[in-house]
């Protein structure tokens, strides 16, 4: 009992100041900021027994904070980069831009939900809370399915050959262990 109430006392006394920290951290977004200050409290609930045990313990759950704080903008870049380089690759017949000029679609990426996940996220900015509602999924849900898309669309372009072409089998990328998820 004593844990639960130490653990609330921290978040009621903390939470706001926190959230203001990482809004400012995160460019204004409230939605990231919230995600970072719950994911914090997440971490320091899971690990109680070694933060308590800090002679700082607020200390502990800022740097916890700050760190992150930091996964959701590496994170975030990395997503836009990998956004980016499917935007500047060779571009196909039949190019569609979207309202940003980034969006290239190339043939059945376009419908492609991983490929659709991972323009929300990075060119519309959306946050993993509003992804999984739009979906009806919890957000580590969402969270995982980012990540395969991440892997996916990475692995995407290393099909590529240098004159921007998919080293493909009848149209589809070149798939190990029978992975069934679409082009990239």
């Amino acid at each position: 009992m004593e844990r639960e109430s130490h653990f609330e006392a921290l978040y009621l006394e903390l939470y706001h100041k926190l959230l203001g920290y990482a809004a400012r951290g995160l460019e204004g977004n409230l939605d990231l900021a919230e995600e970072a200050v719950q994911d914090t409290f997440r971490i320091f609930w899971v690990k109680y027994d070694q933060a308590a045990a800090s002679p700082n313990v607020r200390g502990w759950i800022m740097q916890t904070l700050k760190g992150e704080i930091l996964n959701i903008r590496r994170t975030r870049a990395r997503t836009a980069n990998l956004v980016a380089q499917l935007s500047a690759a060779p571009q196909v017949e039949g190019v569609v831009r979207d309202e940003h000029e980034l969006d290239v679609e190339y043939g059945d990426l376009r419908e492609d939900p991983d490929y659709q996940l991972l323009r929300e996220f990075a060119l519309e900015q959306r946050t993993v809370k509003e992804l999984a509602q739009r979906r009806g999924i919890t957000i580590p849900a969402c969270k995982k399915r980012l990540e395969r898309a991440r892997r996916r669309l990475k692995k995407y372009f290393e099909n590529m050959n240098d004159s921007g072409h998919l080293l493909t089998v009848s149209g589809r990328t070149e798939r190990k262990g029978g992975d069934d998820h679409g082009p990239f």
